[in-house]
């Protein structure tokens, strides 16, 4: 299973990271390097599946810290 996060931005949606399922576990990356950047209380949206317990950019950059 694969998912699609982006931020909301003057009513545009900006893809931000994707994660997906390489067979063995979830992985994650940035689409955007100003992801990282981002404040962590930034709310981020799935654009294609569900949220998988990812709501924020600090959900996403704990996520990627962990391997996960």
């Amino acid at each position: 299973m694969s998912t699609t996060f982006a931020i909301i931005y003057k009513e545009e949606e900006f893809p931000i990271a994707h994660r997906w399922f390489n067979g063995e576990e979830a992985e994650i990356r940035w689409l955007n390097a100003l992801g990282e950047l981002l404040p962590d209380d930034t709310k981020v949206i799935p654009t294609n599946n569900t949220a998988q317990g990812i709501h924020t950019i600090g959900d996403l950059k704990d996520k990627i810290k962990k391997g996960e």
